[in-house]
């Protein structure tokens, strides 16, 4: 029995090890932003602005879709890091009407409660919730990377949730929104950047891997290892 708990008390702090790791990569992304970029609703580094309606309006996909097609709802998107939990593929008529289209170019902004800072960098077109606002970005002006996470950054879900309509629901005022003055940096900047994130995802995906496998590691497996 003692080997059993020590097997899964060993599992548990590998588990709290490889959280952490991915956690300290989230904050490595965003040091790395501000070091670049600097703050971008006081513009600390003084970039051009263009405003978000210009730079980046509200598009939607205007493409086919195949039988399937992915279903986006705001449950499988993970607050403050953006990533997908679950996709959901259904039937082109199954879907509402409540919905947006988005392909790779977009950026997805969740005007719903904005303090749980839900961007999506989508890898695939796709339906979803109207709650979500499918951004698309001047290729000429803003890298869509650079824009997620401008939009995820401290300074931004502080001032823009400051903008919200609703109490119990509360929405982004969309006007604030479409208002704010964008910082717009060298373009080469914004993809030496992007290439980072690259990067640090990589790491991410091997470490939520290991994640993975560490967390079908049960009783039984402990056991086994302990006979």
């Amino acid at each position: 029995q003692k080997l059993i708990a020590d097997c899964l008390d060993k599992v548990s702090e590998l588990i709290a090890l490889r959280k952490e790791q991915l956690a300290k990569l989230d904050q490595l992304v965003k040091s790395r932003f501000i070091e670049l970029f600097g703050l971008p609703v006081s513009n600390s580094k003084g970039w051009n602005t263009e405003k978000m309606r210009e730079v980046a309006p509200a598009v939607n996909y205007s493409g086919g879709f195949e039988d399937a097609v992915w279903l986006l709802n705001l449950d499988m998107v993970e607050a403050q890091t953006g990533r997908i939990l679950d996709y959901l593929y259904v039937n082109e008529d199954e879907v509402g009407n409540s919905t947006c289209t988005f392909d790779t170019t977009n950026v997805l902004y969740s005007k719903l409660r904005p303090y749980l800072n839900k961007v999506v960098i989508p890898d695939r077109y796709g339906y979803a919730t109207s709650e979500l606002i499918p951004l698309k970005p001047n290729p000429m002006k803003l890298e869509r990377t650079y824009l997620a996470f401008m939009l995820r950054s401290d300074e931004f879900v502080n001032m823009i949730n400051e903008k919200v309509a609703g109490a119990k629901m509360p929405r982004v005022s969309m006007s604030d929104f479409r208002e704010f003055d964008v910082p717009v940096p060298p373009m080469e900047l914004q993809k030496q950047f992007a290439a980072f994130v690259e990067q640090t995802d990589k790491s991410k995906v091997v470490l939520e891997s290991i994640l993975t496998k560490y967390h079908k590691i049960d009783l039984i497996t402990c056991i086994q290892a302990g006979l």
